[in-house]
Formats: structure tokens, C-alpha cells, sequence
């Protein structure tokens, strides 16, 4: 469990200096899917070390031989882990299932990322979405072109990202789109944080007087898979 006490805004200084993957990481340790599928990873490995030893003495061979050191590789269809006979190895489908290469760290571990025990795997972007019919309902973030299929495409996508970039520019001149930076979400992201740390005390009706409701939904929701999103904001 993480000890920091919500109320007390001084114990929450080390974020100033924490970058968009350090970030994600804060909000994935106070996942409780997280910290229950590691207890129980941890468990396991604990299990095949009192068997098998720990390097460099383990008995390698008979590690993995044991099924207990497996899991079937349907548990692991978004990640990159080495298949072996239809079964991937316990500690990789860990990592693969919450989006990270390397030994899935402890939620109490609190820099995994700054000490080079933790890389979030690379994400490929999403697919934008393809618009037809009734013109939508866009968000203040977001912007509609129409591009003609039946032309060369090179010239409109270069007019599509001069004119984007014009529309950025206007949009933030007349202070109705904020961009997206570590440094100016940070002091959001500590009260979110300070949210899920009072839930986590038991304290979650006190915290959400303070915060609001919408803050425990965005702060749950950065814990499941927005924390990946994080990823994608420059530091």
C-alpha cells in the first residue's frame, strides 16, 4: 500500500520534477487490479524461488519446466512476449497485460522508471476516426476536415496541416485550447492523485467533497488504462 497521507500537499512535492512516464507509473501502482495481480505474481515467484533458487544459482531448467511459471499466451494478445508452445512466461504477461517491458515492479516501488527497472512499451498511435453523415459534436480540442479521396492526397494533407496549425495557433491566442504539457497538468494530476490516496485510506467521501465528483471519475479512469495517455504528452 502507498503511505502518503492526502491531506498533507508537502508530501506530494517530489511530483514537480516527475516526467510523463514517471507519471503514468503514479497512477498505475494505485490501480487495485494492479497491486492484486502483483501480489499474486509475487507470490508465485516467491513459490519457484524457494524451489529453485535464486540466480546464480537457480536451477533454470527446472523453473521452467514448471507450469506454474507460465501462462497461456491468449493472456497475452496485445503484448510482444516471446510465445513458447502456446505459453508465455509469468513475469512477461505481467508486463504485457499493463503495458511495460522489464520485472513488473512492486506498487510500493516509487521510481521504477528513474532507476531503469520499468520502460513502458512503445505505443502505436491510434487510428483516426473516420467521419460520414451529420457533422459531429466536437470538443474545443478537436478540429473536422473533409478530404476529397477521389484527388491526390499530397496536396491536401499538406493544406490540412497548414491550416491546422493556423487553427492551433488561433485557438490558443484567443485562450480556448490549452496545450497539453507535464508542466502545466501537474498540479491536476497531484490532486488526483491525492483523490485515489484518500480512497485508498478509507477517506473518500471527505476527499470528494473537497475535489468533486468529476475528479474521482478522472482519477479512476488514469488508473485503468488512461495512464497510458500520459505517455503522449510531452514533459
Amino acid at each position: 500500500m502507498i503511505n502518503r497521507d492526502w491531506k498533507e500537499i508537502k508530501a506530494y512535492a517530489f511530483c514537480g520534477e516527475l516526467t510523463s512516464a514517471q507519471w503514468a507509473w503514479e497512477f498505475l501502482r494505485r490501480n487495485p487490479g494492479y497491486q492484486q495481480e502483483w501480489q499474486q505474481f509475487w507470490q508465485t515467484w516467491q513459490d519457484l524461488e524457494a524451489a529453485y533458487g535464486k540466480p546464480p544459482d537457480r536451477d533454470f531448467c527446472a523453473w521452467k519446466n514448471d507450469p506454474r511459471a507460465w501462462l497461456p499466451a491468449s493472456e497475452c494478445l496485445d503484448g510482444e512476449c516471446r510465445i513458447d508452445e502456446d505459453k508465455v512466461l509469468i513475469e512477461c504477461a505481467l508486463g504485457a497485460r499493463w503495458g511495460f517491458h522489464k520485472f513488473p515492479p512492486n506498487p510500493e516501488d516509487d521510481d521504477p522508471v528513474g532507476e531503469g527497472r520499468l520502460n513502458w512499451r512503445p505505443r502505436s498511435e491510434e487510428e483516426l476516426p473516420v467521419l460520414s453523415g451529420e457533422a459531429p459534436d466536437l470538443s474545443q480540442e478537436q478540429m473536422a476536415l473533409v478530404f476529397d479521396l477521389s484527388l491526390p492526397l499530397r496536396p491536401q494533407l499538406d493544406q490540412a496541416r497548414h491550416q491546422l496549425q493556423l487553427e492551433t495557433s488561433r485557438r490558443r491566442r484567443e485562450n480556448r485550447l490549452a496545450p497539453k504539457r507535464v508542466r502545466l497538468l501537474k498540479d491536476h494530476w497531484v490532486m488526483l492523485l491525492r483523490m485515489l490516496d484518500a480512497r485508498a485510506a478509507g477517506e473518500a467521501a471527505q476527499a470528494t467533497q473537497l475535489f468533486g465528483d468529476e475528479a474521482v471519475r478522472e482519477a479512476v479512469a488514469l488508473t485503468e488504462k488512461g495512464y497510458l495517455e500520459l505517455l503522449r504528452i510531452p514533459d
